[in-house]
């Protein structure tokens, strides 16, 4: 007996090689029938014996693309049908639906096979800076709607010539149905301009003269897949000392790109964790300790320990590559804006930064920058959620509704729910810039377009100021009881719950640099108890007060006066003050005089900052985290700084004055290296102890890691060690980064778990 069953196979199916490829399963097995992508997902209609269908589902799931990514396969109809049914199997035109369930891949790096053909001169695709297939190249930075088809993205505008339309349809080419599918005669070009858009050059003379000026010392704009990279050789002194000017950039580091995996051996420590990221698909920028002779010029990562390197993921990487070791491939932007991705916004914005600019024709509809990954042990940080990770979503357990989570402020990314699906967004930047403003909402409204969700529900920060609940209410046009407002290091431990699965009870140690408190002040070190709708408080850091309110974040070492005063009498905190600042002697006593007025933090992010400027290392910062940074950068060894801790009024208080006392004591005896190792392993101990109190009052075993201060490797490497030695199971981020970035998901589940459909 023949049936024909229809099904709808939900997940990462388009942009993947997908159709094809079940196309050519069902040839193989005589199955007729066809296939198509829907807005829904990618439907499939067999026909042929039952038990034949059965064997087809299992081979989808086992052998699919392995960019792709099943999440459900849903039977819709099934009949019977005539024996002498049509084995004929064809890819029939796709279909708009009113739901949106069809997940967008990320960006592919290039794969093999297409490196190989680029590299061959017999090849038509010869030195083609746009090659890809079904199994690597743009996805989700073209796509402008779905079904993902090439007139929803922005190679609509490329007619295929015939070439290109044959292999485009051919079902043994690698290149059936690939979307960006182009070549040299029918597809995006490159062009080189000056800083006035004066065109210098096309195609491979555009490629010779940008490679000719990296090896003289200038500063390249190079439009990648994302956006823009402001390039130059990072061997040459005054070529960096150059870009850090004009892009006032004084010591955050440069990402590096490096030409393959040996260099980044030669430049680098590299772990088998770590080629493992540098070489997959996704490609992040990855944080490695540098080699102590390392030929990298100090001036790509001053005073840091670690590089940021990634491997070229784009044909034109590749192209330029072949000629360098190693390239700065920083973000184009100024200061703390969006990566710039339109060719006529480059020349306008970074006139005044590169010296020429490659460009190409190829639109970015959505702009979106490297992601970066470190490593702790054998856990990796995701600093920055992007690139190769956006767009793909995590699972909650609930039936949710359309809920926005609409972030937090300097690190701000959304996250939307729909069903059982956690949509996390992009790293969109600090919402003080207005340019970030408009990037958020641009990537909102794509978004919510792409999977044609309209929001119910709104869930925001407690913060009564922060910019990211008045964009997502004015997007949206939430009000009222639809609005939950929730506390900033509840969404850091919910999100890290979420992406655990971990639906029951834990302890969390969230240590982060601020966040707006139930009671008003600044949290920013926490103990807590509960799960991903309710937590308490079981204790803090002993908090102190923040001189200058915002100006500490910046001037690190009023804090470590405020640390100072906290510590010691009035008379010895300035006699050491002095002596550790004595540019600032005429602002010390005022500052002493107001301090009970200043606002008070318990913030873990703080304290490393102000016992980075105690030392010496970073009093003042020109990027959020330096003196963190450094200070971590600086610790060697394996001595121990004495922390304490007591129960007040029920809580835990982990009491940091033991500690600077002894690092102020032994400040001129003991080296920094010495010092900053101390006070890690002291704090790691500290927690551990402080969690196994918690677990001992409430029989809670679980421990959260969350909140930007456990970017710290050294921090994050001891605690789960030492967690783990005393029976405890530390649960930290996988897929999501665990500082503010991370807020908007917490947010997210917190409301989906609210207002759950059954």
């Amino acid at each position: 007996m023949a049936y024909e069953i229809t099904f709808l196979v939900c997940g990462i199916v388009q942009g993947v090689g997908f159709r094809p490829f079940c196309a050519k399963l069902a040839r193989q097995m005589s199955l007729g029938g066809t296939v198509r992508n829907t807005s829904d997902g990618v439907e499939i209609i067999l026909r042929g014996k039952k038990e034949d269908i059965d064997k087809y589902i299992l081979r989808l799931k086992k052998e699919k693309p392995d960019v792709s990514t099943i999440t459900s396969i849903d039977f819709t109809r099934e009949k019977h049908i005539d024996q002498n049914f049509s084995s004929e199997f064809t890819i029939v035109k796709s279909k708009r639906m009113d739901r949106q369930r069809v997940l967008i891949p990320p960006d592919i790096a290039t794969c093999q096979e297409c490196l190989h053909e680029m590299d061959d001169p017999a090849n038509r695709r010869y030195g083609y800076p746009f090659i890809n297939c079904t199994n690597c190249g743009p996805r989700y930075t073209i796509i402008k709607n779905l079904p993902y088809d090439r007139p929803e993205t922005t190679m609509e505008k490329f007619e295929m010539c015939p070439d290109c339309y044959r292999e485009y349809n051919n079902e043994k080419d690698r290149r059936y149905h690939a979307q960006p599918n182009a070549c040299f005669v029918c597809g995006p070009f490159l062009w080189i301009t000056d800083s006035d858009g004066n065109i210098l050059g096309k195609n491979k003379k555009a490629l010779d003269t940008s490679i000719d000026n990296l090896r003289s010392g200038k500063i390249l704009a190079i439009k990648g897949l994302g956006g823009f990279h402001l390039a130059c050789d990072p061997f040459n002194g005054q070529a960096l000392e150059r870009l850090r000017g004009r892009k006032r950039r004084k010591g955050k580091p440069f990402a590096l790109m490096v030409k393959d995996l040996s260099v980044a051996e030669e430049l680098c420590i590299i772990r088998e964790e770590e080629k493992d990221l540098l070489r997959s698909s996704k490609r992040p920028i990855v944080i490695c300790y540098r080699r102590k002779n390392c030929r990298i010029d100090e001036g790509v990562a001053p005073g840091q320990d670690t590089l940021g390197i990634m491997l070229p993921y784009t044909p034109l990487h590749h192209l330029i590559m072949k000629e360098f070791d190693a390239l700065v491939m920083t973000s184009a932007n100024i200061s703390d804006s969006p990566i710039i991705a339109d060719n006529s916004e480059a020349l306008m914005q970074l006139g005044s930064v590169a010296d020429l600019f490659l460009m190409h024709n190829r639109d970015i509809y959505m702009p979106i920058d490297d992601s970066v990954i470190s490593n702790a042990g054998k856990v990796s940080i995701l600093i920055r959620r992007s690139r190769g990770f956006v767009p793909s979503p995590l699972g909650i357990p609930v039936n949710a509704p359309v809920v926005l989570g609409a972030g937090g402020e300097m690190k701000s990314t959304f996250s939307l729910t729909q069903e059982k699906i956690l949509f996390p967004g992009q790293y969109l930047g600090d919402l003080k810039q207005l340019p970030t403003v408009n990037y958020y909402r641009k990537a909102l409204r794509h978004f919510m377009k792409l999977y044609n969700l309209k929001p119910e529900y709104l869930v925001c920060d407690m913060h009564p100021q922060y910019i990211s609940t008045s964009i997502a209410a004015e997007e949206t046009g939430i009000h009222g009881s639809s609005i939950l407002q929730v506390q900033h290091h509840h969404a850091h431990f919910a999100s890290c719950l979420a992406e655990n699965e971990h639906w029951d009870k834990a302890i969390g140690l969230i240590l982060d640099g601020t966040g707006y408190g139930t009671d008003g002040t600044i949290w920013g070190g926490e103990f807590f108890t509960g799960d991903i709708k309710n937590f308490s408080r079981a204790g803090h850091f002993l908090s102190s007060f923040l001189p200058g309110g915002e100006k500490s974040v910046l001037e690190p070492w009023r804090y470590a006066l405020s640390l100072l005063n906290s510590t010691f009498d009035k008379v010895e905190t300035f006699s050491i003050a002095e002596k550790l600042w004595p540019d600032k002697k005429h602002l010390i006593p005022i500052i002493l005089q107001t301090i009970d007025e200043a606002p008070v933090t318990t913030s873990a992010g703080r304290l490393f900052d102000g016992v980075s400027a105690i030392l010496g290392i970073s009093p003042v910062i020109s990027y959020d985290g330096e003196a963190a940074i450094n200070l971590e950068a600086q610790s060697k060894g394996s001595m121990k700084a004495p922390f304490g801790f007591f129960k007040e009024k029920g809580e835990w208080i982990l009491d940091w004055r033991e500690t600077v006392h002894w690092i102020t004591q032994n400040r001129d005896r003991l080296s920094n290296q010495q010092i900053g190792s101390a006070f890690h392993f002291g704090l790691s101990e500290t927690l551990a102890n402080i969690a196994e109190a918690i677990a001992a009052d409430t029989g809670i075993r679980h421990v959260v890691l969350s909140g930007g201060v456990w970017q710290n490797r050294r921090l994050l490497n001891l605690t789960q060690v030492l967690l783990k030695r005393k029976d405890l199971i530390p649960l930290v981020h996988k897929y999501l980064s665990t500082n503010d970035e991370c807020v908007s998901a917490g947010q997210a589940v917190i409301g989906a778990f609210k207002w759950s459909r059954k």
